[in-house]
């Protein structure tokens, strides 16, 4: 007989509503997405090319385990430039593959059995996957009634002896909020107190709107710095979601460990994606740049619309997506998802996939052209128009 796979930690371990839902989307020709987490643009075109180079020009090799370091000198030159942060290029940065390994790799590398992670909910579903794979015990904090950002109170009641990370994502996936400098401030003092870590997930910061230019890190505030892991790559900010480049920034202490962790799992990430990536913080930057114009505009119209419908939400600021309120309706986010999506060929995120905080809730990604989002509005619009008549 053979023997059974790890029924502690992966038979129990469930696969991300968002794969499941979409799963369900192929299945409807001629459905609206509202579901993609990623832009719907090409790849900037320099940034293009400097990977077709590098193929032709024969860097097709293994990097060092930390990564490219001319990449990672552009990744210091970033964080200097945008958040006067000094990291060293050779002894404090990481090139993962993409964000998802980066947050892995700390959680594995910071992280024991029955520790305690706090993380601010509704939240990206990978931080729970790999929280559950590190067994650690995940303390969510619920902030649907605090505009989905995460309070200094919230975050004190929730802390034990037991607890050594939070996990940040502002600007936030689902919900587009963001945390200023000040509401930051509040929560590195409560940090610093109780001696925790932060893994701050920054890859939506380019991504914000309202003239607030690039969103503020937590690494950045006095006394931070040395507890923080930023988290960031190029797959959002850049249009590089298949290059799967990201980082780890934080200290040399901290990094020593992380790459024996990141160096047994993936070695390092394609040469050719790396030499790409150097130009998306370089060269192309400028392009981040325009994305976050076009996005706004984007997000405008889709607000706008839900306003003539009269749907509850909070207005996103960043990243791009919005977490619509269903509560009206009686019905968990999965039953309001698939009726969309049978009925009026409509397809959006079940909030539920981004923890049980979320179920009244569907997530709205609005990194698609304009006329869909029209077109979409106009699908929801019906729909909501239906439910309202059954009430």
């Amino acid at each position: 007989m053979v023997k059974p796979l790890n029924q502690n930690v992966v038979t129990n371990l469930q696969r991300t509503g968002i794969r499941r839902f979409n799963e369900l989307v192929a299945k409807v020709p001629g459905a609206i997405k509202l579901t993609v987490g990623e832009i719907d643009l090409p790849t900037p075109p320099n940034t293009k090319l400097r990977g077709i180079n590098a193929i032709t020009e024969n860097v097709t090799k293994y990097t060092p385990n930390a990564g490219d370091l001319e990449l990672r000198s552009a990744i210091s030159e970033y964080l200097e430039q945008h958040y006067q942060l000094n990291y060293s290029a050779k002894n404090e940065i990481i090139v993962t593959v993409g964000g998802s390994e980066a947050i892995d790799t700390i959680f594995r590398t910071l992280l024991e059995p029955n520790d305690e992670i706090i993380i601010p909910a509704p939240c990206f579903p990978g931080y729970l996957g790999s929280g559950i794979l590190t067994q650690s015990n995940i303390v969510l904090v619920d902030t649907c009634s605090s505009e989905f950002k995460l309070t200094p109170q919230q975050l004190e009641d929730a802390i034990t002896p037991s607890t050594k990370l939070v996990v940040l994502n502002y600007p936030n996936n689902p919900t587009g909020s963001i945390l200023t400098v000040s509401e930051l401030e509040k929560l590195a003092e409560i940090i610093i107190k109780h001696d925790l870590y932060v893994l701050t997930d920054e890859m939506y910061a380019t991504l914000v709107y309202d003239d607030i230019g690039i969103a503020p890190s937590i690494a950045s505030i006095q006394g931070m710095k040395e507890r923080t892991i930023i988290v960031n790559g190029v797959s959002k900010s850049s249009s590089m979601t298949g290059w799967r480049v990201g980082y780890i920034a934080t200290s040399e202490k901290i990094v020593e460990q992380a790459l024996k962790v990141h160096q047994y799992a993936v070695a390092s990430p394609a040469s050719m994606a790396q030499k790409a990536a150097i130009t998306a913080l370089t060269t192309d930057f400028p392009e981040t740049q325009k994305m976050a114009l076009l996005f706004e505009r984007r997000r405008d119209i889709l607000v706008n619309s839900l306003n003539e419908i009269g749907l509850k939400f909070n207005r996103p600021v960043g990243a791009f997506y919005c977490f619509l309120d269903i509560s009206e309706f009686g019905m968990d986010s999965w039953s309001f998802a698939e009726k969309m999506l049978y009925d009026y060929k409509l397809a959006v995120v079940p909030g539920s996939s981004f923890s049980k905080y979320g179920d009244n809730f569907v997530r709205l990604s609005f990194a698609v052209d304009e006329q869909i989002i029209v077109e979409a509005m106009k699908r929801l619009s019906a729909g909501v128009a239906s439910l309202r008549k059954k009430k």
